[in-house]
């Protein structure tokens, strides 16, 4: 290369800090030439410039064989790669970039598709992500990223499998973020796998399990998070509590949700798994804490509030907060709008795979199905075609 640049013991050990000086100009072409990894993968603080320019180099790299020089200098690199006995294709920040874009088309699937769709895809990704952290050749910030994706995947997914209506799946997808979240220290995927433990430990009347991951998932909020994962977790907080019977604390976590949610519009550097987060959240939680306290009326227009300003991209929840008005409206004894609204909600459930949307259709159609009079008895008819099962509850 035509490039007189030694290195001593001492440059390498300083190299290998946490905080690496830049190396000479010289140096950096040698580095990025054997090495085959931009400077600023290497843990080095580049210039902007220096970024940018194009390598003098890079015509020497099938000269250098660069993939075998890494295998044979991997003691060198202990301290910033895997071991050397890895020869599988070199991971870098572009790869981390595309998992992290289809993690990102994961939230679209599942909202559109619902659980079953979502979790088949969410599945192939993590596949995928595992496989090159076991095969491949990465640095260490690398691995934690990619580390980091498996745990926000495996949250996700438990979400997912919650919604396809896989329970115990969805129990291990959420023990296995907590524990990637841990590994990796970082707190908002803590949070994210708490909070999503303490959703599903309602659903399985685990009441004291789901107020304890709330309260777990709020200290490290107050700490790590901005408005609006503390609105999220204020939500879970008053979900669990109100499971656990404690209708006061409920309330208070409501309005502490409510709070941080008038604050959201300045929360620049929010996670993405809170963007559902909102008013339409805070209104649907109020109508549940309504409904566990046994004022089914008041709860009626919240969720009439909940469904009219959910918009168009979350069109799971929009189905599921329609049928779910639909059934308070049933019990409440307005017949005739609730058969309309189940009937709304199961047209637009069409193409979907949600167990949740599905179970809270069928609750609603046996309900209908109790009713002798003619909107009801077309109502059952038309969820019929729809394709929703309608059972006649058994009176007692």
């Amino acid at each position: 290369m035509g490039v007189d640049a030694a290195v001593s013991v001492r440059q390498l050990r300083r190299w290998e800090s946490l905080d690496p000086p830049l190396p000479q100009p010289g140096q950096q072409a040698v580095l990025e030439a054997l090495l085959g990894v931009p400077l600023a993968e290497l843990g080095f603080t580049v210039p902007l410039e220096r970024v940018h320019s194009t390598p003098k180099c890079g015509h020497q790299e099938g000269v250098l064989h660069r993939r075998q020089f890494v295998v044979d200098v991997g003691a060198l690199l202990g301290a910033s790669a895997l071991p050397a006995s890895r020869t599988g294709r070199r991971i870098g920040s572009i790869d981390v970039r595309a998992f992290q874009s289809d993690i990102s088309g994961l939230y679209a699937i599942d909202h559109s598709r619902g659980g079953r769709v979502a979790r088949q895809a969410a599945t192939r990704v993590l596949r995928s992500i595992e496989k090159v952290m076991t095969d491949g050749v990465y640095l260490a910030p690398v691995g934690r990223e990619l580390h980091g994706l498996a745990g926000t995947l495996h949250s996700h997914l438990g979400w997912i499998e919650f919604d396809a209506g896989r329970t115990a799946a969805a129990r291990v997808a959420c023990v296995e973020a907590l524990a990637s979240a841990r590994l990796v220290d970082d707190p908002l995927l803590e949070v994210r796998a708490l909070d999503s433990l303490s959703l599903l430990a309602v659903e399985q009347k685990r009441p004291w399990e789901a107020v304890a991951a709330a309260a777990a998932a709020g200290a490290i909020a107050q700490v790590h998070g901005g408005p609006r994962v503390k609105s999220v977790v204020a939500l879970r907080q008053a979900r669990a509590l109100s499971s656990a019977g404690d209708h006061p604390g409920a309330r208070r976590a409501l309005s502490q949700a409510l709070t941080w949610q008038d604050r959201s519009d300045r929360d620049t550097n929010a996670p993405p798994w809170t963007a559902f987060a909102g008013q339409v959240e805070v209104d649907y939680a109020t109508a549940a804490w309504h409904v566990e306290t046994g004022h089914q009326a008041y709860a009626v227009p919240f969720l009439r509030a909940a469904v009219d300003r959910l918009g168009p991209t979350y069109s799971r929840n929009a189905a599921l907060y329609r049928a779910r008005l639909a059934e308070v409206l049933m019990k409440v004894g307005e017949v005739e709008e609730a058969c309309a609204q189940v009937v709304a909600s199961a047209n637009a459930a069409q193409g979907m795979a949600s167990a949740r949307l599905a179970d809270r259709l069928r609750t609603v159609a046996a309900s209908a199905a109790g009713v002798d009079t003619a909107v009801a008895r077309d109502c059952v008819e038309e969820l019929r075609v729809l394709g929703v099962t309608v059972r006649k509850r058994r009176t007692v």
